[in-house]
C-alpha cells in the first residue's frame, strides 16, 4: 500500500546510504488493512542533509521547522498536491508545556526514536520493500485491538496531554480498545487537558464525536470527555424518573449518538453528533420532582442551548457549526401539532437543510425512549409528511417567498416606507395561515381593498 512516490523518496535516502522509513498512521493502517490517507517518513539523514538530497532531486521546501524539531515538509515535483512530511529520528527533551519538546536530540537509532513516540501502533516502521520494524510490539496490539501507550503512560501523556485525547479518538475510530494501564494514565491525566490550546482540543474532539465508535470511545474515557464537558459526567446514572425514559440519561444520550446515521464518508455530521451529546444536557440543571415522584425537566432545551454555546465559545466553534448545534438543541423536543398551518409557521423558522437535520435528530432521540416515549415517532412522521407536501407545492415559507414584492406594491400606489414593510408582513402572515392563497393577483387585490390598515 506505500505508493510510488513515497518508495521513491524510500529508495533515494537508501541509495546515499541513510536509514528511510515510512512511520506512524500510515504503517498502522497497512497493518489494519486500511489504505492510508497519507505518508509520514522518517530517516537517520539530519535536516540539512534531508534537504540537500530532497532538493538535489528537484523537491521544493515549504516547510523547515528542523531547528525545532528536525522536520522538513517538500512539495513533489511530479504533483504539487502532494506534500511529504520527513523527519529525522530523534530523542526528546522534556516537555515544560504538556505539548512540545523544549529541544531535540537527532539520532540514528529507530529504538530510540521509537520510544519517544505516543502509542505502539504508532511506533511501526516500514521500509521500501515493505519490511516492519517494529520496537515496541505495536504489530501484536494491531492484530489483537488494543490501543497502547509507548513505555510509562503517565509520562507520555505529561510530555503531551493531548495525547489523551488522540487515544479517545483512535478509539472511536477504530473500534480499539484501551489497555488497561494506559487508560488509568488517561483519566489520572486528563486534567493536563486544560492546558492544551482550544483549536487542538476541538479538532480531536469533532474526530471522536463523529467517528463511527464514538459512544463507546466516550462512555469508556467519561472522566476524560467531562474535563471539555464537565456536565457530561452529570449523566452518569441519571435516573428521569419517567415512563417515557428506560435508561438512564447517559446511556439515553449514546444511544441517541448511535442512532445518528454516518454520512458517505463514514462519519456522522459535526452538527449532528455535537446535538447528539449535548440536546439533554440541560436537564439535571432543570429537574424536579413532583409529589407522585415523576420527574420534569422543563426548559432542559434552552437550558442546555446556554451550555452548548458556551461549549462552543470555549473550543471556538466555526460560526456555522455554532449556529447550527445551537439551533439542533434549542428545538431538538419541538414538535408542531400536526396540521397544515402549524407546520408551515413551524417549518419557516429553518433552513432547509438544518431542518432536515433536526429531523434526523428528532428520530433519534425518539428511538432512544421507552416503548412509551416511541409513541412519539408517529407524530414526527405525520409532520414530516406534511412538511413534504409544502415542499412538493413549492409553498411560500418566507418573504422572498411571497409572490409579490416592494415594488409591485408601490406601483399599487403605496408609499415607500415602512407602510410597505407592513403590509408585505400582513400578506406573508396571510399566505401563512392559508386565509390567502400565495397568488400576485390575490395578494394584490387585498393590499387595494385594506390599504387602511397600515396607515
Amino acid at each position: 500500500m506505500i505508493p510510488e512516490y513515497i518508495r521513491r523518496i524510500l529508495n533515494l535516502f537508501n541509495e546515499a546510504g541513510f536509514e528511510c522509513y515510512v512511520v506512524g498512521g500510515a504503517v498502522r493502517d497497512i497493518l489494519a488493512g486500511i489504505k492510508p490517507h497519507d505518508y509520514d517518513i522518517t530517516t537517520s539523514a539530519l535536516p540539512s542533509q534531508t534537504a540537500e538530497l530532497m532538493e538535489k532531486s528537484g523537491y521544493r521546501k515549504i516547510i523547515d521547522s528542523s531547528a525545532k524539531y528536525g522536520t522538513v515538509v517538500f512539495i513533489d515535483p511530479a504533483d504539487s498536491s502532494r506534500r511529504t512530511e520527513i523527519t529525522t529520528m530523534r530523542c526528546d527533551g522534556d516537555y515544560e508545556d504538556n505539548r512540545h519538546p523544549d529541544s531535540v536530540v537527532f539520532t540514528r537509532s529507530v529504538e530510540q526514536d521509537a520510544a519517544r513516540r505516543d502509542f505502539t501502533v504508532n511506533s511501526l516502521y516500514m521500509d521500501a520493500a515493505g519490511s516492519i520494524r517494529d520496537p515496541n510490539g505495536g504489530a501484536a496490539d494491531i492484530k489483537n485491538k488494543i490501543i497502547r501507550a509507548v513505555g510509562d503512560p503517565v509520562r507520555r501523556f505529561e510530555e503531551d496531554a493531548l495525547r489523551i485525547l488522540r487515544a479517545v479518538r483512535f478509539q472511536a475510530q477504530t473500534g480499539f480498545a484501551v489497555e488497561e494501564g494506559t487508560s488509568r494514565a488517561m483519566k489520572e491525566c486528563a486534567p493536563l487537558l486544560r492546558n492544551i490550546s482550544a483549536e487542538r482540543i476541538f479538532n480531536e474532539l469533532t474526530a471522536v464525536v463523529t467517528s463511527a465508535n464514538a459512544p463507546r470511545a466516550i462512555r469508556d474515557n467519561l472522566e476524560v470527555i467531562s474535563v471539555i464537558i464537565p456536565e457530561l459526567m452529570l449523566q452518569k446514572d441519571f435516573d428521569q424518573r419517567s415512563r417515557y425514559h428506560d435508561r438512564d440519561l447517559l446511556t439515553h444520550t449514546l444511544d441517541v449518538l448511535s442512532a445518528v446515521p454516518s454520512g458517505e464518508t463514514g462519519k456522522r455530521d459535526a452538527a449532528l453528533a455535537y446535538a447528539a451529546i449535548l440536546h439533554d444536557i440541560g436537564k439535571p440543571q432543570v429537574f424536579t420532582v413532583d409529589e407522585n415522584g415523576t420527574g420534569h425537566m422543563k426548559k432542559h432545551a434552552l437550558a442546555g442551548n446556554i451550555i452548548a454555546q458556551r461549549l462552543a465559545d470555549e473550543l471556538r466553534f466555526p460560526g456555522s457549526l455554532r449556529d447550527e448545534v445551537s439551533m439542533l438543541v434549542t428545538y431538538h423536543d419541538s414538535f408542531p401539532p400536526p396540521d397544515r398551518r402549524s407546520v408551515r409557521r413551524f417549518i419557516s423558522i429553518f433552513e432547509p437543510d438544518i431542518l432536515d437535520k433536526l429531523f434526523i435528530l428528532q428520530r433519534a432521540d425518539i428511538s432512544a425512549h421507552s416503548e412509551a416515549g416511541r409513541e412519539r415517532m408517529k407524530l414526527l412522521d405525520s409532520i414530516i409528511g406534511i412538511r413534504d407536501e409544502l415542499t412538493e407545492e413549492d409553498a411560500c415559507l418566507c418573504l422572498r417567498d411571497l409572490a409579490v414584492n416592494g415594488d409591485d406594491l408601490k406601483r399599487m400606489g403605496i408609499p415607500e416606507g415602512p407602510q410597505i414593510g407592513r403590509m408585505l408582513n400582513i400578506l406573508f402572515e396571510k399566505v401563512m395561515d392559508e386565509t390567502l392563497k400565495n397568488d400576485r393577483d390575490e395578494l394584490l387585490g387585498y393590499a387595494r381593498e385594506h390599504q387602511e390598515i397600515i396607515n
